[in-house]
């Protein structure tokens, strides 16, 4: 062989042996050469937390608070911070919750009540009275009225012609049941969660309502007159629509004067407060005539 054909191979061979390395290298991915992660903490610190349910009205305690880590960018201003009161645990035990607390959720001053009172105190809306009344299963819609339901308080008392029940109040809260209070936590906790049942009580109880200080009069001046009864309300009925505002009764006085006896007796209309009592007497009418048949003929002895 010439050895112009040799070179002239080897070259074809050199060519064809570059472009197949050419070819299989161009098929493999691109390595990519990360440098080291860099992770930038972010500033954190740590706010009063509730460790366990707190109910309304109960009292606030170191076993039901604790401190948690807490993003600084997240932190409002009514937040309890330890760099702000590092004390706050101490500081805060004994205080009274208005409103219930939630496992993790942010302690917040405007949801407690520093006081030495008793808890019931704490939850009354300013200008409320807490009033309380005996109930049973048979006049507490069979036992199934829990704290924060609303109801109607109904009189029943003894009339000329019988038992009579009227509804002296209208849509009022009940504040608790017995020692039951609130939602959550000891003072609200039913003795078995899971079982709805568990909240009705079947023996005599006491109820303590959320009332006006006319309504409080009107109520314990009905306690002696006959027996109260509560109303269950409908969730649905809880707030009133401004026609169904005030339909309460006046609690307005009615003095009847009877043989020259006095009695007061409590009307169902609504009236002012500053209204006078209406007098009745019966001495004021003329008697009605009486009514005589016109005589007849006899009818026959059979």
């Amino acid at each position: 062989m010439k050895p112009s054909r040799i070179v002239l191979l080897l070259v074809a061979i050199l060519a064809g042996g570059l472009a197949a390395f050419l070819a299989t290298r161009g098929d493999r991915p691109m390595q990519v050469v990360q440098g080291p992660e860099t992770v930038i903490q972010e500033a954190k610190t740590q706010i009063l937390v509730a460790a366990a349910p707190i109910g309304v009205g109960q009292r606030l305690t170191a076993e039901t608070l604790q401190w948690q880590d807490w993003p600084e960018g997240a932190v409002r201003p009514e937040y309890v911070t330890i760099a702000v009161m590092p004390d706050a645990i101490t500081e805060m035990s004994g205080a009274v919750a208005r409103f219930e607390f939630f496992p993790g959720e942010p302690i917040r001053e405007q949801k407690l009540v520093r006081a030495d009172q008793g808890y019931l105190s704490a939850v009354l809306a300013k200008g409320m009275r807490g009033v309380s009344i005996a109930v049973t299963a048979q006049s507490a819609s069979g036992g199934f009225i829990v704290p924060n339901d609303h109801v109607d308080v109904v009189l029943t008392r003894s009339g000329d012609s019988g038992q009579i029940s009227e509804t002296i109040l209208h849509n009022v809260r009940v504040l608790a049941i017995g020692s039951r209070l609130g939602e959550v936590g000891t003072t609200g906790a039913p003795a078995k969660p899971d079982d709805p049942r568990a909240e009705v009580f079947a023996n005599d109880a006491i109820a303590t309502l959320e009332l006006d200080p006319a309504q409080a009069e009107t109520v314990i001046n009905a306690s002696r007159a006959g027996q109260l009864s509560l109303s269950l309300r409908s969730i649905a009925d809880f707030t009133e629509t401004p026609g169904d505002v005030r339909r309460r009764p006046g609690n307005q006085t009615v003095r009847v004067i009877k043989y020259g006896q006095q009695t007061n007796v409590m009307t169902g209309g609504t009236a002012p407060a500053d209204a006078p009592p209406v007098v009745i007497d019966p001495a004021s009418y003329a008697p009605a005539s009486p009514v005589v048949a016109p005589a007849g003929p006899a009818a026959p002895i059979q």
